[in-house]
């Protein structure tokens, strides 16, 4: 059975969005229908993918917006993020859309969590998310204050957020590995723990990956700019330059190449080149604890050193440490001497290594994109005999 599918997606959330792109690639080649309302941000993360997105003007698209409240938010440190305002803008164009297409299903990341609920009042199909991180729900088996840095507690504890207010999805798929993170004894019933769906933009290998030589060390620092993050990049670079590997920074923003400063003889700095193919060859990550990272390390059998920077990336870097998969360094610990140490501690720790080795063997023996879509099919199975489709009345 073929479904229509809207998926709505947003650049607005970083790393956000590459679990809900994987879950669309697979339905797409599942012979799904699946139309994308995006921004064009994620258009062209798009381009040579199987993904086609219609973008939203810039002056609805949620960037557009966070652009708007990072600003306010110097003057304001309380300014609750857009989403609640961007939603009630965004909603008749969207609306617009989705009558246009007549989803059988709408697939949403946590972002845009809020427009999909409003879709799901106008139009009575249902929600399925795809929430890109670790459990957050009712009984998790980690306290918040330990996941979350104390910013971010502040503005749940505020709800400043606006991405989980209103009605529940009527499925979540949770793109974590329930080995790295535990659910609680009785999950919620409509929450899933499918592994890390994993997903990257179209882009060229670079031939010097594959040059005999020492094993990789990648170095990666957030698709979503996070403030001061830099200074880990620099320490990074200067803490590999003993060791016998060769290191690849990725920046994921080209205007950071100046400010890096002198490279090591053992070091070269890129805008993106796929983790995959520096993965398959690394012997060492170093991060600032991205839950997609983490995750890809953990696909591909990678030994970590994790300096957690903001937002989740506690909680990330506790469970992967917790897992005996990364050594960690905490943020306000960070120098090159202290990463130095830790990286000297991962190269030289067999059990590590191995430990790494099995969860990388574990995961790719599974398809965590098919399980997300084989969800995703069941919901629209079980709604699709007693829903009349999405047209104008």
């Amino acid at each position: 059975m073929s479904l229509r599918v809207l998926a709505l997606g947003s650049s607005g959330g970083g790393g956000d969005w590459p679990p809900l792109a994987a879950v669309i690639s697979e339905l797409i080649a599942r012979g799904h229908a699946v139309s994308c309302l995006g921004d064009e941000a994620l258009v062209r993360a798009a381009a040579g993918t199987r993904l086609e997105i219609e973008a939203v003007p810039r002056e609805r698209d949620l960037p557009y917006y966070m652009q708007a409240w990072e600003e306010e938010s110097k003057r304001d440190p309380a300014a609750p993020l857009p989403i609640p305002r961007w939603t009630e803008d965004l909603l008749p164009l969207a609306l617009e859309h989705a009558r246009r297409v007549r989803p059988e299903v709408l697939i949403c990341q946590d972002f845009t969590l809020r427009l999909a609920s409003a879709l799901r009042r106008e139009l009575g199909v249902p929600v399925g998310l795809v929430h890109g991180t670790f459990y957050t729900g009712r009984d998790a088996k980690r306290r918040v204050q330990e996941d979350y840095t104390a910013q971010m507690i502040e503005a749940m504890r505020g709800r400043r957020t606006g991405l989980f207010d209103g009605d529940p999805p009527d499925l979540t798929l949770i793109a974590s590995d329930a080995r790295f993170d535990p659910p609680p004894d009785a999950p919620p019933q409509n929450n899933h723990w499918v592994g890390p769906l994993l997903w990257e933009p179209a882009a060229a290998v670079p031939e010097y990956l594959s040059a005999p030589g020492d094993p990789w060390a990648l170095v990666t620092l957030s698709s979503h700019r996070q403030p001061g993050e830099l200074a880990l990049g620099r320490a990074a670079l200067d803490a590999l330059a003993p060791f016998p590997v060769r290191t690849l920074l990725t920046l994921g923003d080209v205007s950071l190449h100046d400010e890096i400063g002198a490279l090591p003889a053992n070091a070269r700095v890129e805008r993106f080149v796929p983790h995959k193919a520096v993965l398959e060859r690394a012997a060492l990550c170093v991060s600032h604890a991205g839950h997609g990272i983490v995750g890809k390390c953990m696909h591909y059998g990678v030994p970590m050193v994790l300096v957690p920077w903001d937002r989740d990336q506690p909680g990330v870097a506790g469970r992967a440490e917790a897992l005996g998969i990364a050594r960690v360094v905490r943020r306000e610990k960070l120098s090159a001497e202290a990463l130095g140490a830790a990286i000297r501690a991962a190269l030289a720790d067999d059990a590590m290594r191995a430990r790494c080795a099995e969860h990388g063997a574990r995961l790719r023996t599974s398809d965590a994109s098919a399980t997300a879509c084989a969800l995703i099919e069941a919901l629209g199975r079980a709604t699709k005999p007693n829903a009349s489709p999405c047209s104008e009345t």
